[in-house]
């Protein structure tokens, strides 16, 4: 399960570094046509670091049930 995790995590990163560089090209194409976009919500570097916890978290209570149980 920690392999899978860490193929998971860097997955994960990859994807999120291709949206920043889509998004980023797609606003300076906008805003060379005079288009401003608002940033508005959630940045996208929380929702990434709330993804990464909670992908954590998860793991943990995976690995601490599955100790419980094996201690029984």
């Amino acid at each position: 399960m920690g392999k899978l995790l860490n193929i998971l995590t860097v997955l994960a990163l990859i994807y999120f570094v291709y949206w920043m560089l889509k998004r980023h090209f797609r606003r300076r194409k906008l805003a060379s046509q005079g288009i401003e976009i608002k940033d508005e919500g959630i940045r996208p570097i929380t929702l990434f670091s709330i993804v990464m916890v909670v992908m954590y978290a998860a793991y943990m209570l995976y690995f601490f049930v599955g100790q419980m149980s094996a201690d029984s």
